[in-house]
């Protein structure tokens, strides 16, 4: 490749990644590495030896087919481009559409997609291989694009039985003079037989190979031979042992032939791991999109072949690669920026059918964003909520201008109680008003709580996002007190992992499980306490229990279990004593809860309050809080707490108080220069 051709598909690709940021919301950083990744094929493709790997994982519906759809369509490679859904591969015959491939394309710059990869798992739940009805070598061709042609039945390989044939005629004297038989210079037993084999009843000559076999054998020795015609002359000047070495070079040839090359190409391995999403379980559609977005941005490569390791062999891994593009759920903008898109689609379609103006009041995105988004599930719920609400009404709102006596030239649609409510203008003068009621089942849901039992789940949120702050030094991203999931009534959620959980943690972390039970005791005295906690308390004990029998927290060392085949190594006898240790370290995360929201009464009343009103609280709202009502706690302790790195002060003030003929040269200069200043 020249220069400039090079610079034209670099320019091409810059091109193609600004399209792709438009008609993509919140993938940017997504679409930035996958141009990036896959420049080396596309712009030295003759180049490569081995097919380029770029694996897409993410959750449902954040747009991983769709975005490899759009640039092929992009970079105009629709011919090149074979797409495989793995989810049932029983009747899939991938070697045939391969072949067909080849046939079709005359490039080498394949794309090959294997959607929902996470399907063809070789390894199940227990570790144990597994059967996934996949008749196609597909690890081998992801690491050298290698496959085995389909022989069509008329495509055999029947140049070696020529070869032998020809070799038993030569050593019965046959003679080929420029391509072909002369009769009359064979052999008397061999013309004999010659002239039947081909049909002769004279003695004019006849050509080795027919017309067509010739273009066959052309085909094998495209390397050697521009054109047919070199081919043809060079075949007219063979004698019989020239011929017998192009006939079995053929012979490996075209062996080597029925093992497809896509060496070349580019390989998109497209899934969802729910392994590595481990949050996504929760479908609850009050979770901030924003919070959930920044919690899945934690997930790195490490992650993901962690995920991997739980449906493949390590060997398996390996062959996809380390170009791992992880997708991120959607955040709100990215939201409002596809209902804020196809409403935009409309009024520029309409605008050039009938000259009709469009305008969607910001009432109508917000009741699509509130019951449409379902931010673990991706963008599908939300396309299909916007064909419910608005594509099915268009027809309404259009037909309702029959007998206007004039010409509508803008609608304007607005939202309020359950209702999409339609003004017909023309131009500035209001025609008429249309209202079409409309199903906001999550709207209708949210309304409808219950004032007693919010209250309630006032408390019990609260107390979860107090001891969070005040134990943890974690302010939640997100409290919610009323909710449209049927699971629970209320929940706080948090972006922010604990990633180091010591001993001393332990107990916060039980008394923060436990926040929401004694902050009802608290306030609401023990007769009231009301069911709900049971989650709460079994997370708690589950931790306690973890790390105790398995983390070496308790005063048996050991890493115990209940007696299980899954778990061969680990020992299994009852301890009633760890038991015991367990029920203590509750008991004392209960007292720690205590005393905690009993400091932080105020702030617990005040948050509650505000949650009863209003539903929910996010971050930055109750930062404000804690500045205003923290007693205890407030925003630079927990500032300063992020910034603590004790077990580091500690192994450093360790190693730099080892005797001095152990320490490091600089570190022993640093020690003479102390004690120079001591002095």
């Amino acid at each position: 490749m020249n220069l400039k051709e090079l610079r034209v598909k670099q320019n091409q690709l810059k091109d193609i990644q600004i399209q792709l940021k438009r008609e993509f919301y919140g993938l940017d950083d997504i679409i930035d590495q996958l141009i990036d990744t896959l420049k080396p094929w596309y712009l030295f493709n003759e180049a490569q030896t081995h097919p380029l790997v770029i694996n897409l994982w993410g959750l449902t519906g954040t747009g991983k087919t769709s975005l490899i759809k759009k640039l092929i369509q992009l970079l105009d490679k629709e011919q090149a481009f074979f797409r495989f859904e793995l989810d049932d591969v029983k009747n899939k015959d991938f070697n045939s559409t391969l072949t067909n491939a080849v046939d079709v394309y005359e490039g080498e710059d394949y794309i090959i997609c294997f959607d929902e990869f996470q399907h063809i798992r070789t390894i199940d739940q227990t570790g144990s291989e597994t059967n996934n009805n996949l008749n196609f070598n597909l690890w081998d061709f992801i690491d050298t694009g290698e496959f085995e042609i389909k022989i069509r039945y008329y495509d055999k390989n029947d140049y070696l039985i020529q070869y032998n044939k020809l070799k038993a005629w030569i050593s019965n004297g046959f003679k080929l003079n420029d391509g072909k038989i002369h009769f009359e210079e064979q052999p008397e037993p061999l013309k004999n037989y010659l002239k039947k084999y081909y049909k002769k009843t004279n003695e004019t000559p006849v050509d080795y190979l027919w017309r067509d076999d010739r273009q066959d054998l052309f085909n094998l020795f495209k390397d050697s031979f521009k054109t047919i015609l070199d081919f043809e002359k060079y075949y007219y000047s063979c004698d019989e042992k020239d011929l017998i070495k192009l006939i079995y070079e053929a012979s490996i040839r075209k062996r080597r032939a029925e093992k497809g090359n896509m060496s070349k190409s580019l390989i998109f391995i497209v899934g969802n791991l729910d392994e590595a999403y481990r949050m996504s379980q929760d479908f609850n559609p009050d979770i901030h999109a924003d919070a959930f977005y920044k919690l899945t941005k934690t997930i790195k490569i490490p992650h993901i072949k962690e995920a991997l390791k739980q449906r493949f062999r390590n060997e398996q891994i390996a062959r996809l690669g380390n170009n791992h593009i992880i997708y991120p759920a959607l955040n709100k903008a990215a939201y409002q920026g596809i209902i804020s898109k196809h409403l935009q689609q409309i009024n520029t379609r309409f605008k050039n059918l009938y000259n009709i103006e469009f305008i969607f009041k910001d009432s109508v995105l917000e009741m699509l964003y509130n019951n449409s988004v379902y931010p673990t599930q991706g963008v599908r719920p939300l396309l299909s909520s916007l064909k419910t609400y608005i594509d099915a009404n268009i027809g309404k709102i259009l037909s309702f201008q029959e007998g206007f006596d004039s010409d509508v030239t803008q609608i304007v649609i607005s939202y309020r109680s359950s209702s999409l409510w339609v003004s017909y203008f023309n131009h500035k003068k209001m025609l008429n008003k249309l209202q079409l009621h409309v199903l906001t089942d999550l709207d209708n849901i949210r309304q409808e709580t219950d004032k007693n039992r919010q209250a309630v789940t006032s408390v019990h949120e609260a107390g979860h996002a107090v001891t969070s702050i005040a134990l943890l030094f974690k302010i939640p991203s997100q409290v919610n007190s009323a909710t449209v999931s049927l699971n629970q009534d209320g929940f706080s959620f948090n972006d922010d992992e604990q990633k180091l959980i010591t001993k001393t943690d332990l107990v916060n972390i039980a008394a923060m499980c436990l926040g929401g039970l004694e902050a009802e005791r608290l306030i609401f005295g023990e007769k009231l306490i009301s069911l709900g906690s049971s989650s709460d308390l079994k997370k708690a004990t589950e931790l306690i229990l973890k790390s105790l029998y398995e983390n070496g927290m308790g005063s048996k060392t050991g890493y115990f279990s209940i007696e299980n085949p899954r778990n061969k190594h680990a020992l299994s006898k009852e301890l009633p004593q760890l038991q015991k240790e367990a029920e203590d370290i509750l008991n004392k995360a209960r007292e720690v809860a205590t005393a905690c929201l009993t400091e932080e009464r105020i702030l617990l009343i005040k948050i509650a309050k505000s949650l009863c009103l209003n539903t929910s609280m996010d971050r930055m709202i109750i930062k404000t809080f804690i500045d205003k009502y923290g007693n205890h706690i407030n925003l630079k302790k927990i500032e300063d707490h992020k910034n603590k790195q004790l077990h580091l002060d500690i192994l450093r003030e360790n190693w730099q108080n080892l005797p001095k003929a152990f320490l490091d040269p600089d570190e022993k200069l640093l020690h003479s220069f102390k004690k120079v200043l001591n002095k």
